[in-house]
């Protein structure tokens, strides 16, 4: 048991001492000192006894603060005691000489566990301000310079922790002024100095960063920064939208109120104060109604009992009226509170009155235009029948004028094709050249009579409302070419060239014999117009979103303004001084009467005089045959 007890205490030594260099160091002196004490003669004065029991005193109470004291005072009481017991075995009086140094040793351990107990807080304070979790920096308050700065913090601002170091702060921190505040508030033995401020990256990007601060010492600023720059672009956002909300509260046309259920106002817009003033602390009976007691009843305590929006309306001193909407609202600190609306109504008040009065005119004046829809009504059937009965009339003229126009026209026809067929006979009996001469003149006008009527037939066909109309999908090109071939010889002698440009894939929906009769008619108008009879026709065509659109132009003389606009009546020709026997000129006007009836258009265009003209028509186009 004894071996036991002596062991357990040795192996809880060193268990204690292996791995503390400091603790080893300690000990060794303070054994030092006691086997100094039991061998020197006279430990009281001993150079070498006290400089021991003084370092092994500092270094346990620098290290070990109040345990350090304790061992200290334990130690300079043992190595008193042996050295007394030793030196001075008879007496006490050199005892009480040796207890100076004693003391001393005891105050010299005191004084190294508070400087010690300072040191490693501060390092303390550092080691946690510069390497802790999220970004710190040390700054020197001489020259304003980071003494040291954590990973966090230079990564924050695209830096290494290197090129931070030593770098003056001004150039990371632009603010002058909210540096100067800080390192003003961060005084030594002050509190902790907390800033909202703006540092720049490396970038030369503006960042927010909460900034905490605590002076170490008077040389050193432990600092810990927290970037705020999201909650700093929420907070401009959103002040923003408080200026903007203001904004369209004071620009409301209408006045709006926060009140509480004391009847004081806690919001009034502009509005609000431009027309009653300022509430300036007034319960709104007061502000409003110039009041002493509130109203009774009050509609707006209905909102705070009932929780559900109120709507009314009241009735200025000054003869002004307004129409109330309230409704229960919430405050940010959960008081409850209620908005109203309040929009002035006198002039809908005044004009619903005038509306009233206008109403009961507007009753009277409706009865009287009873009265006056029925006589009109009577008024109406009477033309209705009168215009049916004149319709009618017009149209049994204008078929009466088809008739009989119909009818003349077979009447001269008959002795004009016997008076065409017998001329050639004449002519080849008679020998006598004068009278040959009028023969010619009067078969002349013979044929001209003959196209003249029949012309005029077909003008009176198409005037006519019973025609009908075959329609097909014709290939133009194919059709051009099938009515050119009757016109080789005669513009063969005539010297007159015919110039197409038709696309072989235009088709357009019309009647075959009445699109024949327009190009025949459009190429006798452009041979008419041509000094001497000779020259070129140009014949061109192009679709234009479901349209075929044709132009038949010559090389003439084209026309004038007044001819331009009057080509196309039927009692009209270009030029009736050097009229052409050989057609009557009622050509354009049944080419339009033929483009109309197709449900197309017909117009002129002309190049000025002596450029030529061009008659264009459009029919609607078909599928390619």
């Amino acid at each position: 048991m004894a071996p036991h007890a002596v062991e357990q205490p040795i192996r809880v030594l060193w268990e204690g001492l292996s791995g503390n260099p400091r603790a080893v160091l300690i000990v060794g002196i303070s054994v030092t000192s006691v086997i100094t004490a039991a061998l020197v003669e006279s430990p009281a004065t001993s150079l070498i006894l006290w400089p021991l029991l003084f370092i092994s005193a500092i270094l346990a109470g620098y290290h070990y603060h109040e345990k350090g004291i304790i061992a200290a005072t334990l130690l300079g009481l043992a190595s008193l005691g042996v050295g007394s017991l030793r030196a001075y075995p008879e007496t006490a009086a050199p005892i009480f000489a040796a207890l100076l140094p004693f003391v001393g040793m005891i105050a010299l351990a005191s004084i190294a566990s508070t400087l010690g107990y300072s040191t490693r807080e501060r390092a303390r304070r550092r080691e946690g301000m510069v390497r802790g979790a999220g970004g710190a920096f040390l700054l020197r308050r001489k020259d304003g310079a980071i003494a040291d700065a954590n990973r966090e913090f230079a990564e924050a601002l695209g830096y290494t922790h290197d090129e931070l170091k030593n770098m003056p702060i001004s150039r990371i921190w632009p603010c002058t002024e909210d540096r100067k505040r800080f390192i003003a508030m961060a005084e030594p033995g002050e509190q902790v100095a907390v800033i909202e401020t703006q540092f720049l990256d490396r970038n030369g990007v503006s960042r927010w960063f909460a900034i905490s601060g605590l002076c170490l010492d008077r040389a050193t600023v432990a600092c810990r920064i927290s970037e705020i720059t999201r909650y700093k672009e929420m907070e401009a956002i959103l002040n923003a939208e408080r200026s903007r909300l203001f904004s369209v509260l004071d620009t409301l046309p209408a006045y709006v109120t926060l009140q509480g259920e004391d009847h004081m106002f806690q919001f009034v817009n502009r509005a609000f104060r431009e027309t009653f003033g300022e509430p300036e602390g007034r319960p709104c009976y007061m502000v409003q109604q110039a009041s002493l007691v509130p109203c009774d009843p009050c509609r707006g305590s209905l909102v705070f009992s009932r929780k559900i929006p109120q709507q009314w309306t009241w009735r200025h001193s000054d003869g002004r009226v307004y129409e109330v909407h309230a409704y229960p609202f919430t405050d940010t600190d959960g008081s409850n509170l209620m908005l109203q609306l309040g929009v002035e109504i006198t002039g809908r008040v005044q004009t619903e009155k005038a509306l009233e009065e206008f109403a009961k005119n507007l009753q009277a004046k409706n009865q009287e235009l009873e009265m006056l829809r029925d006589e009109l009504s009577t008024i109406n059937r009477d033309l209705d029948a009168a215009v049916r009965e004149r319709t009618a009339d017009v149209e049994r003229l204008l078929d009466q004028k088809n008739e009989f126009i119909s009818q003349l026209g077979h009447d001269l026809k008959a002795p004009l094709v016997s008076l065409v067929a017998l001329m050639p006979r004449i002519l080849q009996l008679e020998q006598d050249p004068a009278l040959r001469r009028l023969l010619g003149i009067i078969g002349g006008n013979v044929n001209y009579m003959k196209d003249l009527v029949e012309k005029t037939l077909k003008l009176a066909r198409m005037n006519t409302s019973n025609i009908e109309l075959e329609l097909e999908a014709l290939n133009l090109r194919t059709e051009l070419n099938t009515i050119l071939r009757n016109y080789t010889v005669p513009f063969g002698a005539k010297a007159i060239t015919v110039d197409t440009s038709i696309p072989a894939e235009i088709t357009v929906r019309a009647d075959r014999v009445l699109l024949t009769e327009v190009f025949d008619n459009l190429i006798a108008n452009a041979v008419r117009g041509m000094p001497n009879g000779t020259g070129t026709i140009s014949i061109t065509a192009a679709r234009d979103r479901g349209v075929v659109i044709v132009a038949v132009s010559n090389t003439g003389a084209g026309l004038t303004r007044d001819q331009f606009e009057r080509v196309f009546d039927e009692v009209f020709t270009a030029d009736s001084s050097h009229r052409d026997l050989e057609t009557p000129g009622l050509d354009l006007a049944i080419c339009r009467r033929i483009v109309e009836r197709h449900g197309g258009q017909v117009w002129a265009w002309n190049a000025g005089d002596g450029s030529g003209s061009a008659i264009l028509f459009a029919l609607e186009a078909a599928e390619d045959v």
